[in-house]
């Protein structure tokens, strides 16, 4: 059911980031015939104009099926056409194992307000691999509800990276494309530490940060005292990205990313006395100064990605560092509620000031090759950064729509506890099921662009993400179907993570090296401060709203951004740098 409207989603897709669609009409397919004829027999099958036994429908249906995934498999060295073959061949076993019939799930076709006919490709009857039939449903309130699998998921995803991917001239052949180049970063020592490095660093902050907050709350029984330690991990960064945005570019990286570790790991020991005598104000304030801390690591590590890999890995490097961000989030935090809930808090603060010795430790096989870059920083003005941003109006615009955008999604991600309690009925751990899906999109994202050579279109992608993702929403605010919620949430994340890597990736490539660390600085200034102020609103809009309408009032808000970023980055260029300047043959 997926196919012709992910077919016209890629073309749009492919027009929106500049791609030349009659690259499609020119592309080689392998056995071209097979899958509109296929299409067609299912069309006729399922017309009721065509008198069938019920065997003989069942066996055309599989027909159908089966030459749909010789064709798939035909084109298998076409990457982008990989997730089509592995739906079509989900949806083909669970269509076999029934004996010529798609099984759904009555919850779905209640969900989506639709009825099963005589005439139709899916049977209530069918029991076997149901988990891989029609589980999921569009909401009933929306035009052409319908039920739909992991299979069709997976089908329409690769369809439109298909068409986006050949109309940009996005070739595995060129190296454009591929798993290999995920990868590829790894082989620069210096890269590899930095990653290792950042990886400890995240995973000790983590835990700290659940550990602190599961002691605050059995010390106090105080949720205003939990809210406060959110705050404070809130706060600091802002002051922090504008800190960072002063000094980052100034300084030698290498020595500065080992002093913030060796700073960090030093502030902690007073977190152990405050633990030990029970001082919650001077656990917040030690939370405090590490957050601000940490803001200037957050700062330098992108800024170094272009002085470790050549400007074709920048993706890759940024998508190998954003999946480590997250693996180190999910270890942290569960490593933080296991250390505490068997130990206590004093070995989980113990365990944190450990990871922040050991990436100092690491931190120093960071080589960074010698150059001007901090000297031509030291030259300007410390505000020289802030004016570079804003007589840059390109990324001045991508910068405001990431701060923008993440209003919304800070207000969604406040309200989502109420939404998920109304909708899935799963207690106090809808909200942690909600945001492991979000965290696993979120991955699914950040390595799909990892794969990929992101060229001049790039930075159109920010505009046409959150417009997608503001479609998601208003999907999450309308569904009320349990696993299509948490499916949708995972998509929200993958498109999330996608527009991390290119924001990063496009600043890092347009932005010249010795402003990087000013850059980067004052936009997680503005984003944390956005994030701020939509923790601060969403309880006075759950107030006086349901959530299903702040969820939507989130997605019309970025819809819009979306829409003023994609059209104002098309009306604005920034001049290539000769050492920065992206390829112009791939999206």
């Amino acid at each position: 059911m997926f196919l012709l409207p992910s077919i016209a989603a890629g073309l749009a897709l492919a027009l929106a980031l500049g791609g030349d669609l009659r690259r499609l009409l020119d592309y080689p397919l392998r056995l071209s015939w097979a899958a509109p004829i296929a299409l067609a027999v299912q069309v006729v099958i399922f017309s009721g104009h065509v008198g069938l036994t019920t065997g003989e429908r069942a066996s055309l249906h599989l027909l159908s099926y089966a030459v749909l995934v010789a064709f798939a498999l035909a084109n298998a060295r076409t990457v982008a056409l990989l997730p089509v073959a592995a739906g079509l061949m989900l949806n083909t076993l669970a269509i076999a194992a029934n004996r010529g019939s798609m099984p759904v799930s009555p919850r779905a076709v209640a969900a989506a307000g639709i009825s099963i006919s005589g005439n139709t490709n899916v049977s209530l009857d069918a029991t076997h691999l149901r988990v891989l039939g029609d589980v999921f449903a569009l909401p009933a309130r929306m035009p052409f509800a319908n039920v739909f699998s992991v299979g069709d998921v997976l089908i329409g995803l690769g369809m439109i990276g298909f068409i986006a991917a050949v109309s940009l001239g996005v070739r595995a052949a060129d190296g454009s494309v591929g798993a290999r180049r995920l990868v590829t970063p790894l082989a620069v020592g210096s890269f590899r530490s930095l990653a290792c490095a950042r990886f400890l660093s995240q995973a000790g902050d983590w835990l700290t940060m659940t550990a602190v907050v599961g002691w605050m709350f059995e010390t106090t029984h105080s949720t205003a005292n939990v809210a406060a330690v959110l705050l404070v991990r809130l706060a600091p960064p802002v002051i922090g990205g504008g800190l960072a945005a002063l000094v980052v570019d100034r300084l030698p990286k290498r020595p500065l990313l080992i002093a913030v570790e060796a700073a960090r790991g030093t502030v902690m020991v007073l977190a152990l006395a405050a633990a030990a005598t029970g001082r919650t104000i001077e656990m917040l304030v030690v939370l405090a100064v590490s957050g601000l801390l940490a803001s200037l690591s957050t700062a330098t590590v992108p800024a170094l990605v272009p002085r470790l890999l050549p400007d074709d890995l920048y993706e890759a490097g940024n998508a190998l560092l954003g999946v480590a961000d997250n693996a180190a989030a999910a270890l942290g935090a569960a490593g933080g509620g296991v250390v505490v809930g068997l130990l206590g808090i004093r070995p989980a603060i113990g365990v944190d000031i450990g990871s922040f010795v050991l990436a100092a430790l690491v931190y120093i096989g960071v080589r960074v090759p010698p150059g001007s870059v901090e000297r031509a920083a030291r030259a300007a003005s410390r505000l020289y950064g802030l004016r570079y941003l804003l007589r840059r109006r390109r990324l001045l615009v991508l910068v405001a729509a990431f701060a923008a955008a993440t209003l919304a999604t800070g207000l969604v991600n406040a309200t989502l506890p109420r939404l998920l309690e109304l909708r899935t009925h799963a207690g106090a751990g809808g909200y942690g099921y909600g945001l492991a899906a979000i965290m696993l999109g979120l991955a699914v994202g950040e390595t799909a662009v990892g794969t990929l050579k992101l060229g001049s279109g790039a930075s159109r992608w920010i505009g046409c993400g959150l417009v997608v993702m503001s479609a998601l929403l208003a999907f999450l605010a309308l569904g009320r179907d349990v696993p299509t919620i948490f499916l949708v949430l995972a998509g929200v994340g993958m498109v999330d993570g996608t527009t991390d890597i290119v924001f990063e990736t496009v600043v890092q490539r347009e932005a010249e090296q010795h402003v990087l660390g000013s850059v980067f600085g004052f936009a997680a200034a503005f984003v944390r401060t956005t994030m701020i102020f939509s923790v601060a609103l969403a309880p006075i809009l759950n107030r006086l709203f349901s959530p299903d309408r702040v969820v939507l009032a989130a997605a019309a808000f970025l819809l819009t951004v979306g829409v003023a970023s994609f059209f104002s980055v098309l009306r604005v260029r920034l001049p290539d740098h000769s050492t920065n300047a992206p390829p112009e043959t791939a999206f």
